[in-house]
């Protein structure tokens, strides 16, 4: 792949490449989605109206004040990190290390989620040994690597393919839906027997995944560094994948449940009895809808691991570069100007999670994922206060107060999503099992989420080595 810059990002000239307005899209577009499966697990333990509203609404109250978040900061700050550097300029040093900590924390054990799901499809379909499994886990982290290390510009045009791909077989499935369309699709609105405000209710799982389904809005911006003019691409991007998103989640949704019925039996995992969108899609137009809505699931989650790979990196290379991880994450490619021991760091831990029972830590990825973004919401506010001035090509209109009260709603929401994580562990999704700490009960998933959020202010004292020498933003 070339030799590696050992000047680092700080003496290094960042190549920067062309992406094209569509690629962009098409990027955000996986970065937030990868296509609408997951869904259905919503549909089931949520109920099919409570669903259909969460998808309308959350684009409004969590997803939108993000995108235009993402949107103000990413024009006025343009550069590798995105977040992380907004956070840092916005609320200071300690701050801004914790959002990019928690977000690539998360990031590291998504990735290597979307690898097992993807090797997990095609053995549950095809049916092959778990060596061959391992070793085409293996195989995709290593083609995914090389394709990263090459470049943004590679990386946009598998995105753009991908999406091109992931996207097909899920509009053939709505129009297909809405041809048989037989049942109200918002009836009944919650699953019958469960409170729709309780510990365990279907609010509360509703929201858990549909916030999830609508987060990423931020991942853009890490890699701005190495795009021309992202400061006028980026927010045209993203303000076209707001819509175009809610659009491809409520469209099979929906035409699912009113051509096929049964919401009460909706599960990503097909099988005694459960049935997904590929399963729908089989049942309703036929083997080679169900084929292709398959392809589409395995080339979502490869899509998802693409994207984050890259934008993953660029996060730990930043932080490396202000003396708060290894100096050796600074390091480019001479030849592609590329984080390559970035991106091969992320590569050798998925190679490594994916031998291991790590899924059930993907679930304090929530936790960390929403304290992230509260800090990026407090940081766009605090810019606003204290650098008025701060040239920003796309500004949200209205002045500090109209902002203040754009974040409100998620704020709100992800206040309540911590409590409900933290505090009340009887939710089925966060487990059962509950001990005391401190007069509060605690879940086990709410213990590891605690470890991971602590870790952050815990380390940053061990690990900020040479970050006085290091000039402000």
């Amino acid at each position: 792949m070339g030799q590696v810059n050992d000047a680092g990002i700080a003496g290094a000239k960042i190549k920067r490449a062309r992406v094209p307005l569509f690629s962009a899209f098409f990027m955000i577009y996986i970065f937030v989605s990868g296509g609408s499966f997951g869904i259905e697990e919503m549909v089931s333990s949520a109920g099919p109206g409570l669903t259909l509203l969460l998808l309308l609404l959350l684009p409004v109250v969590w997803a939108l004040p993000m995108a235009l978040v993402a949107s103000e900061l990413g024009s006025a700050l343009p550069e590798n990190g995105g977040f992380y550097i907004w956070t840092r300029r916005g609320l200071g040093d300690f701050w801004g290390f914790q959002a990019g900590w928690w977000w690539s924390l998360a990031i590291l054990v998504d990735t290597s989620l979307y690898i097992v799901l993807s090797a997990t499809y095609l053995q549950n379909q095809i049916g092959f040994s778990d060596t061959l499994y391992y070793l085409l886990c293996w195989s995709i982290i290593a083609v995914f690597t090389a394709i990263n290390i090459l470049g943004i510009k590679i990386v946009a045009i598998g995105s753009s393919l991908f999406a091109i791909l992931i996207i097909s077989p899920i509009i053939v499935l709505g129009v297909v839906g809405i041809a048989n369309w037989q049942f109200n699709p918002f009836t009944p609105m919650t699953p019958p027997g469960v409170d729709i405000l309780g510990s365990d209710g279907a609010l509360i799982l509703g929201l858990s995944i549909g916030m999830w389904m609508y987060s990423g809005y931020e991942s853009m911006s890490t890699i701005a560094g190495e795009m021309e003019n992202p400061q006028r691409i980026i927010p045209r991007a993203l303000m076209l994948a707001l819509p175009f998103v809610a659009i491809m989640y409520l469209l099979p949704t929906a035409s699912s449940v009113a051509a096929f019925g049964h919401w009460d039996l909706f599960s990503v995992d097909s099988g005694n009895g459960k049935v997904s969108f590929v399963d729908i899609g089989r049942a309703l137009g036929g083997t080679a809808l169900g084929h292709a809505l398959l392809a589409s699931a395995v080339l979502g989650n490869l899509a998802l691991y693409l994207d984050y790979m890259a934008s993953g990196a660029r996060p730990l290379q930043v932080l490396a570069r202000d003396g708060l991880l290894p100096a050796a994450l600074t390091r480019v490619s001479a030849r592609y100007q590329t984080p390559v021991l970035a991106i091969c760091l992320i590569a050798a831990i998925n190679a490594l999670l994916i031998i291991g029972p790590f899924q059930s830590l993907v679930i304090i990825d929530v936790l960390l994922t929403v304290s992230a973004y509260a800090l990026i919401f407090l940081a766009a506010v605090r810019l606003r206060y204290v650098e008025p001035d701060l040239p920003r090509p796309f500004k949200i209109p209205g002045g500090k107060h109209a902002l203040t009260l754009l974040i409100l709603p998620p704020m709100a929401l992800i206040t309540f999503m911590i409590a409900i994580t933290v505090v009340d562990q009887s939710v089925v999704l966060w487990g059962r099992d509950r001990f005391n700490v401190m007069g509060l009960e605690i879940g086990w998933y709410g213990l590891a989420g605690l470890i991971a959020i602590l870790s952050g202010p815990v380390l940053y004292p061990l690990l900020r080595r040479r970050y006085h020498r290091v000039a402000p933003p």
